[in-house]
């Protein structure tokens, strides 16, 4: 069995030892003594230990908290803290670097061990945690880009290939009604029929193929695609919308921009749902190297306690299709007044409208 590894942070050179002694005793590797906040730092740096054990008091420019603070920005290592001390400000300061425990001196040799123990199957069980959600938000991500693809993809067939043989069927329909003679009134009505119903069939397809896929989001870019969204949105729902777009081009890349689309109509969506309201606002704008997208109504306002709903699969959606560029969707409401909508991605150096 491997001996975890552990890094004694303490300025007083007995005590150090002692503790060396007991960790050797209790089967743990001590792979370095330092008596200051500095030397914790660079120790932690170099040898990488599974646990420092951090007296608070330290010599040096930084204490124990600081020195912690610094490891914890740096290195994923458990800390534990060792003190004599327990008054109130230097406990709140030691809470706020998440510490994976306290141990107050002078201890017993059971409590060191127990809560070593408990610090490492901590960080392990965190550990996995955190990997467990990363597979799952890549699997997500997965997802929403092969559904992006299924859906381009049946978008170009529906309104190629069904929308090709649709109009080959009108053009054949208009070809049969010209050779037609006036005496046969029942094909003459029944291929009238048969044309406005491909005529509906028609506008049926162009309809989904732009749901599935809007082709001005790929041909002209972001800010023509949401200015259509609202004009549509406007048209079949009877909610009054404007949007304002900043003058200058917004340039992303294509998942980006769909990205940011697909967030624009999912709050469109909510409100025409959920909201009941009579206005919209919308806005695009650059702000601080940042692509800000915010959709305010005039609604009952959404709750704090709708926001959090873990069923909220629409907040949640939006959140994750901007998790991998370190987006941030914002989401407030307030009672009888509206909701508002502000979603924050970064900017790409280079990319494609």
């Amino acid at each position: 069995m491997v001996r975890a590894t552990i890094l004694i942070a303490e300025d007083e050179r007995v005590v150090a030892e002692d503790i060396r002694e007991s960790l050797d005793r209790l089967g743990y590797s001590v792979v370095a003594l330092v008596s200051s906040g500095e030397e914790a730092v660079e120790k932690a740096e170099e040898l990488v230990p599974d646990l420092v054990l951090m007296d608070i008091v330290l010599g040096g420019d930084l204490d124990g908290i600081e020195a912690a603070e610094e490891i914890s920005a740096r290195i994923d290592i458990p800390v534990v803290y060792l003190t004599a001390y327990t008054d109130d400000e230097r406990l709140e300061r030691a809470k706020e670097t998440q510490p994976f425990g306290y141990i107050v001196k002078p201890f017993e040799e059971r409590e060191l061990y127990t809560s070593i123990e408990v610090a490492l199957y901590r960080h392990k069980m965190e550990a996995e945690l955190r990997s467990s959600r990363q597979q799952l938000r890549n699997l997500a991500a997965h997802l929403q880009s092969v559904r992006e693809e299924e859906r381009a993809g049946i978008a170009r067939e529906l309104h190629d290939e069904m929308g090709q043989a649709l109009t080959a069927l009108k053009m054949d329909l208009s070809w049969l009604n010209k050779r037609l003679t006036k005496d046969d009134i029942s094909l003459v009505e029944k291929v009238k029929a048969m044309s406005g119903l491909t005529d509906t069939t028609i506008r049926m397809v162009r309809r989904l193929s732009t749901e599935l896929r809007p082709g001005i989001l790929d041909d002209l870019g972001l800010t023509a695609a949401i200015e259509w969204q609202v004009e549509e949105f406007e048209q079949r729902t009877g909610i009054e919308c404007e949007v304002s777009v900043d003058d200058g081009v917004i340039i992303l890349e294509q998942d980006r921009c769909t990205a940011v689309f697909r967030i624009f109509q999912e709050a469109l969506t909510n409100v025409a749902r959920h909201a009941k309201a009579t206005q919209v606002r919308a806005s695009l704008k650059e702000e601080a190297g940042k692509l800000v997208l915010e959709v305010k109504d005039n609604g009952r306002g959404i709750t704090e306690k709708q926001i959090c709903d873990a069923k909220s699969f629409g907040i949640m959606g939006m959140r994750e299709r901007v998790y991998p560029w370190r987006g941030e969707v914002k989401i407030s409401g307030i009672r009888g007044e509206g909701t508002t909508v502000r979603v924050s991605i970064p900017l790409g150096k280079e990319g494609e409208s």
